[in-house]
């Protein structure tokens, strides 16, 4: 019996023994569904700040170093930074067949909170987990499978609901929406870059308060767990209410996920975009 019990605990270290982290909870919801059973998954930034101004610590450069892949989408300075000193064959790119908006020269990261863009993402955290582990092939299938499910139910849900909203136009202090309104004939128009800690110029205050009062807009969205003063301000001169998204999919309770989150987030749009 005890030799049996020794066999099984030697197995289960071997079979955890690899370390896989994602830079951001984006890429780590789906790796860490997929992998779950055969990998420890673990994700870089645990912290509600705005992940855009990420600055590595020396705690974090170890977990990096210590880790068999690093999973990320490799699109912002500071995952390059972070990441360029790492060996080439650890570091895992998702950005693959992505098509980015782009403001200038740099594109836009956030893919996620589209449905129908995310599932580019996912499957190339699927295809990337077949090469690093193609004993698993079958067991990554299937929960890759499991969760574009997941994910084709909450784009039906998304069509559905944005297709029959009073105001079409999602006024945010932060740009991160521009994928969803491609998505979903939506209109954006934003306060800040896709920095959710860029301070805004007068003049891009002044526009939304115009554009809110021209419009009759009565809800506008600001960024969860940043500092929503602005928000407020323009709220304060304008009528408008404000309502609170959260597009970094930054976790609030221990259960949340991706799937949790967006349907919050949609519930929040459908309020304020007055949504059928």
């Amino acid at each position: 019996m005890l030799r049996v019990v020794l066999t099984l605990l030697v197995a289960l270290s071997f079979s955890f023994s690899h370390k896989l982290i994602a830079t951001t909870y984006p890429v780590y919801y789906p790796l860490y569904y997929i992998a779950k059973g055969r990998q420890n998954v673990d994700v870089l930034i645990k912290t509600q700040a705005d992940p855009h101004h990420y600055e590595l610590t020396p705690k974090d450069a170890q977990r990096l170093i210590e880790a068999d892949l690093v999973f990320t989408l490799g699109v912002e300075g500071w995952e390059e930074n972070i990441l360029r000193d790492l060996p080439k064959g650890r570091v895992v790119l998702l950005k693959d067949g992505i098509s980015f908006v782009k403001y200038g020269k740099f594109p836009d990261p956030h893919i996620w909170l589209s449905p129908r863009e995310y599932a580019i993402l996912i499957k190339n955290v699927k295809e990337a987990l077949l090469r690093y582990d193609p004993q698993s092939k079958a067991y990554y299938q299937k929960r890759y499978e499991e969760y574009m499910q997941k994910l084709v139910k909450l784009e039906r849900a998304f069509a559905n609901t944005l297709k029959n909203c009073k105001y079409r136009t999602i006024v945010s202090t932060h740009r991160a929406w521009d994928y969803l309104a491609k998505d979903y004939n939506l209109r954006t128009v934003s306060l800040t870059g896709v920095h959710a800690e860029e301070e805004p110029r007068p003049s891009e205050i002044m526009m939304i308060i115009q554009t809110v009062k021209r419009e009759g807009i009565k809800y506008i969205f600001a960024e969860l767990g940043q500092d929503k003063k602005v928000a407020d301000f323009i709220a304060s001169q304008t009528g408008a209410k404000v309502l609170l998204l959260n597009s970094s999919l930054f976790p609030r309770r221990y259960s949340d996920n991706y799937f949790t989150i967006m349907e919050e987030n949609l519930k929040v749009l459908k309020e304020g975009l007055q949504c059928r």
